[in-house]
């Protein structure tokens, strides 16, 4: 008799083991699932207006980037590492780009008064309305990765849009949007 209570309690102990690891609230950790979560990354959005500072040289543009998240606001230098043209209107665009988060001026970032760095590699396309024109359009899209700072580690994913119809209303200004993903 004794043998058939102690079987009986054994089986209870084991099937309350084996339904715990099934509820919600388990206390056994789920590694499978942290596991999961820890490399899921979350994204934020952003948008912004990137507009011109300085022609620093032949290949070097400063720009500034200013958008709704601070992390990706500041002095941007861009650097043209390719100009293909592809038909009578359409050049592809290769290049880099460096965002100095925080700084206001070229001087900002000369003076190392900036809190984070980005470094973007980018790829687009300039398209005219017609061989003749001057109307342009260009759409450029970049990934990029924090180097220093706040910033270090985070990556992000960039598309820059300017539409120039020749005015000066229209102006060289870049429509940028995009998302910073980090680890959880």
């Amino acid at each position: 008799m004794k043998t058939k209570i102690l079987l009986f309690v054994c089986l209870i102990a084991g099937l309350a083991l084996l339904f715990s690891g099934c509820s919600e609230n388990s206390l056994i950790p789920d590694t499978q699932n942290d596991e999961i979560l820890k490399s899921k990354k979350i994204p934020t959005q952003f948008s912004g207006i990137c507009t011109p500072i300085d022609n620093m040289g032949y290949d070097i543009i400063s720009w500034y980037d200013a958008t709704d998240d601070p992390r990706v606001t500041g002095v941007s230098y861009w650097v043209f590492t390719g100009i293909e043209p592809i038909d009578e209107v359409t050049i592809e665009l290769t290049g880099t780009t460096e965002i100095f988060v925080g700084a206001l001026t070229v001087e900002d970032v000369i003076n190392g008064n900036y809190v984070g760095k980005w470094e973007m590699t980018w790829k687009g396309y300039q398209t005219y309305s017609s061989p003749e024109s001057i109307n342009f359009k260009i759409v450029a899209h970049g990934t990029g990765t924090g180097i220093e700072g706040e910033v270090l580690g985070l990556t992000a994913r960039w598309k820059y849009t300017m539409d120039f119809d020749g005015t000066p209303e229209s102006g060289a200004i870049y429509y940028s949007k995009g998302k910073i993903s980090e680890e959880l």
